[in-house]
This record gives C-alpha cells, sequence and structure tokens, in this order.
C-alpha cells in the first residue's frame, strides 16, 4: 500500500533539507548515502515530491546537525504552537516570598533521598550559587585567603 501523496509541507521540508546542505557544503551523495537511496530518490525528497520517512528524516537531521523538530518550526500554515504540559508558566524565583521554607524542603528531600555524595554535592552546588548570588567569590583551594576587596 503507498503512502499518502507529498503535499506543501514535503516540499517545505526539502527545501530546508537542500538549504541545509548547500550551508554546510555537502554534496547530495553525502545526504543520499547514509539514506541508502539514489541520487534520482533524493532529488524527489529535496523537491517535496516525495514524502520522507521519519526514520529518514532523522538520520538527514543528524547528517545536517539540526534537531527534527528544525523542519516543522517554520512551517507554512501552522498555528503557533500552544503550551504543552512542559511548558507551564513557571513562577520567577525571586518571587518566591517563604525561601527558608523552600530551603527547608530541599533539605529534607536530600536528607531523605540522596546518599552522602550526592548531598555533598548538592550542597556544594547550594553554596556555590549562593556565593555567586550574593557577589562573594568562592573559596579557592588554589588562592585560600579569602575574597579579595
Amino acid at each position: 500500500m503507498a503512502g499518502k501523496p507529498a503535499d506543501y509541507r514535503d516540499v517545505h521540508i526539502g527545501s530546508l533539507i537542500e538549504e541545509r546542505r548547500l550551508r554546510a557544503g555537502l554534496s547530495r551523495e553525502a545526504l543520499a548515502t547514509p539514506l541508502d537511496v539514489s541520487l534520482s530518490q533524493l532529488g524527489k525528497y529535496l523537491k517535496g515530491a516525495n514524502r520522507l520517512s521519519a526514520t529518514d528524516l532523522d538520520i538527514l537531521a543528524r547528517v545536517l546537525g539540526v534537531p527534527v523538530g528544525f523542519f516543522f518550526e517554520s512551517m507554512p500554515g501552522r498555528d503557533p504552537p500552544q503550551p504543552g504540559l512542559s511548558d507551564r508558566p513557571q513562577a520567577r524565583l525571586e518571587a518566591l516570598a517563604d525561601w527558608t521554607g523552600f530551603a527547608q524542603a530541599v533539605a529534607r528531600a536530600a536528607d531523605t533521598h540522596l546518599d552522602e555524595d550526592r548531598r555533598q554535592a548538592l550542597g556544594s552546588l547550594v553554596r556555590a550559587v549562593d556565593h555567586a548570588l550574593s557577589g562573594q567569590q568562592p573559596f579557592d583551594k588554589a588562592n585560600d585567603s579569602g575574597p579579595s576587596d
């Protein structure tokens, strides 16, 4: 059974692949070889006459050094993306009023769920962030004289 016929989306994707190929200075053979297709078939993909499979699109994205989503981001006629579950608005950290409660919750979670090495690593990270936010220089073993003024 044949797949769906190619349409304007396939033309768009093909033109982006060709554009990225030229920018990267790659030959058509460099794209056809990993796909295991002839140059003629690659030409049909680049013109949008034939539809690429998801697997082939993934291969081309890797060869061209772009994420697969690159081919869809500027798709004509596409509605702007709506926030997904992972894109819900986040509260700004400085807007959190009860930092002490937050710090206590993190400490309790670390004590409950982390081994000693990971607790130490988390403590080092928190101290580094605290130093960075307060403008202090972090302690450096090579320079143990403390921060310079």
